[in-house]
C-alpha cells in the first residue's frame, strides 16, 4: 500500500489581505451558532403550540448538535478534498433551507427531523470557519484571529435571543426566519479562497492514518490527542453548569425575570468577548502553557464566585470572571486544533476537534440540569469548579506521559 502523501509546508494561504476576510468568516461562524440561540425564548411557546411537553420541547434545542458527534470529521475531510468555499457554501445551502423550511412545521416529529437536518450545515458553519483561519493566518496572528472569531460566536449567542425573543412575540415560529440569513451569506461566501495547492487527499481512512502520522512527525500528536478531551470536559462543564444552571439559579436564589436574567448573563458574554479579542496580544506576551493555566484558574475562580454569591453583585463578578476565563482557553483551544497539522490535514483535524465539542454541547446542558437537580443549584458550581481543579492538576503529567510514548512508539 502507498504511504502517506509528503507534509506541506506550514504556511498560510497566500491571500492578498487576509484580515479582509475575517468579517466573512466571523459571519459564518455567527450563522453556525445562530441554530442554538436564536430559539431559545420561543420554547415554552413552541412547545404549547406543538402540544408537547417542556421536557420533550429540549429536544429541539438538542437535536441540531447530533449530526455533528459523529459527521465533523467527515465533512473536515471533504473540505480538505473539494475544498473549504465549496463546503462551506453547501452548509449555508442546508442550513438555510432546511431553517427556513422549520417556520413552516407544524408536527413535532417534523420539526425535529428538519432540525436534524439543519444540524449538517450547522456543523460545517462552526468548523469551517476555524480551518479558513488556520489556513490564512499563521503564528501569534492566528490567535488573534482565531479570538475575534470566537467574539462573535459569543457576541451571536448574547444578541440572538434577543432577536428571537421579539420575533417570537408575533408567533412561536417566527424566530426560525433568521435562518433565511444564511442565503445572502452564501453570495458573499464566494470571496473564500479555496485551499492552499496540494496533491488531493487519500480516501478517508488512508486520510486519517496518514493526518496521524504526519502529527507523530512532528511530535504534536499528544497535544492535538490531548486537545479532545479537554474541549469536551471543558465546553460540557462551561455549558451544563456556566449557561444552563445559571438561569435557573437566578429565578430560584434572586427571584429574576427572564429579561434581567437575560442581562446578568450577558455580562459573562461580555467578558468572554473581550477576554477572546485580547487573547492574540496575550498570546505575543505568554507561552501556550501559562495561557492555558491562567485560563483554567479563571474559570475555576467564577465557578467558586458564583456558587459562594451572598448577592446578586457577587454573581455578575463570577460570571464575568468565568467568561474571561473560557474567552482565553477556547482561541488558545482553536489554535491547537488548527496549527497541529499542514493544510491538507487541517479541516479532518479541525473536524475531529469540533465533533468533541459537540459531544460536550450535546451532553453538557443535560447533565448540568441532572446534576442542579441531584445536589442544588449552588452547589453544582462547586462540583464545576473540583472537576475543572482535577483537570487542571493532572493535564501536565498526561500530557508528558503522552509526549514520552508517542516519541518511544
Amino acid at each position: 500500500s502507498q504511504g502517506p502523501p509528503p507534509p506541506l509546508a506550514s504556511r498560510p494561504l497566500d491571500v492578498q489581505n487576509p484580515k479582509r476576510l475575517l468579517p466573512l468568516v466571523m459571519t459564518i461562524t455567527g450563522m453556525g451558532v445562530l441554530a442554538f440561540s436564536a430559539i431559545l425564548p420561543a420554547l415554552p411557546d413552541l412547545a404549547d403550540e406543538l402540544g408537547v411537553s417542556r421536557g420533550s420541547i429540549g429536544w429541539v434545542q438538542g437535536i441540531v448538535a447530533i449530526p455533528g458527534v459523529f459527521l465533523a470529521a467527515v465533512i473536515g475531510y471533504l473540505a480538505d478534498r473539494y475544498g473549504r468555499r465549496e463546503v462551506i457554501r453547501a452548509s449555508l445551502v442546508v442550513f438555510g433551507v432546511f431553517g427556513l423550511a422549520l417556520f413552516f412545521a407544524r408536527d413535532f416529529r417534523l420539526l425535529l427531523l428538519l432540525r436534524f437536518f439543519q444540524g449538517f450545515g450547522t456543523s460545517g458553519l462552526l468548523s469551517l470557519g476555524v480551518v479558513v483561519i488556520g489556513d490564512i493566518f499563521t503564528g501569534t496572528e492566528r490567535r488573534w484571529a482565531m479570538g475575534l472569531n470566537l467574539a462573535a460566536l459569543t457576541g451571536v449567542t448574547t444578541l440572538a435571543p434577543i432577536a428571537g425573543g421579539l420575533l417570537a412575540e408575533g408567533g412561536a415560529f417566527r424566530p426560525f426566519l433568521l435562518y433565511a440569513l444564511a442565503l445572502p451569506v452564501w453570495i458573499w461566501a464566494r470571496k473564500l479562497p479555496d485551499r492552499p495547492e496540494a496533491p488531493p487527499p487519500a480516501p478517508p481512512l488512508r486520510h486519517i492514518r496518514a493526518a496521524l502520522s504526519d502529527l507523530r512527525r512532528r511530535g504534536t500528536l499528544s497535544d492535538f490527542l490531548g486537545v479532545l478531551p479537554m474541549s469536551f470536559i471543558t465546553l460540557g462543564i462551561f455549558l451544563g453548569v456556566g449557561l444552563t444552571v445559571t438561569p435557573l439559579f437566578l429565578e430560584s436564589h434572586f427571584g429574576l425575570s427572564s429579561g434581567q436574567r437575560g442581562l446578568v448573563q450577558a455580562i459573562g458574554s461580555a467578558a468572554s468577548s473581550t477576554a477572546s479579542i485580547l487573547s492574540g496580544r496575550v498570546g505575543r506576551r505568554f507561552s501556550r502553557s501559562a495561557t492555558l493555566s491562567t485560563s483554567f484558574l479563571l474559570m475555576v475562580a467564577g465557578f467558586v464566585i458564583v456558587g459562594t454569591a451572598p448577592s446578586l453583585w457577587f454573581v455578575a463578578l463570577g460570571l464575568a470572571v468565568l467568561g474571561s476565563g473560557t474567552g482565553s482557553i477556547f482561541p488558545l483551544l482553536q489554535d491547537y486544533a488548527a496549527s497541529a497539522g499542514p493544510a491538507i490535514y487541517r479541516g479532518a483535524l479541525v473536524g475531529t476537534w469540533v465533533s468533541a465539542n459537540r459531544l460536550g454541547q450535546w451532553l453538557g446542558p443535560a447533565n448540568g440540569t441532572l446534576l442542579a437537580d441531584a445536589v442544588g443549584e449552588r452547589q453544582s458550581y462547586g462540583v464545576a469548579a473540583a472537576t475543572m481543579v482535577v483537570v487542571f492538576v493532572v493535564w501536565r503529567p498526561l500530557r508528558w506521559m503522552a509526549r514520552r510514548r508517542v516519541r518511544q512508539g
